[in-house]
């Protein structure tokens, strides 16, 4: 497992990868939620993001909506 904490990013407060491709993002405002990472490189794309200085919510966005690499996990 591996965890990212203190991101700073006015949406997103962590991001915790398993080995099962599941990531949890927990938000600013205290829910996490469940993506599963297509790709698997969805946390060192946020630690990258992080050592550039760039937006972790705007890569998260992108992942969701126009990569795809994160899928909303069904409960």
């Amino acid at each position: 497992m591996k965890l990212i904490e203190n991101i700073d990013s006015t949406a997103i407060n962590t991001v915790r990868a398993g080995d099962d491709s599941i990531v949890t993002i927990t938000f600013n405002n205290g829910k996490s939620y469940d993506y599963r990472d297509t790709t698997g490189n969805f946390v060192n794309s946020v630690e990258n993001a992080m050592e550039n200085h760039q937006s972790v919510g705007r890569l998260f966005n992108r992942a969701l909506k126009e990569d795809q690499t994160l899928q909303i996990v069904t409960v």
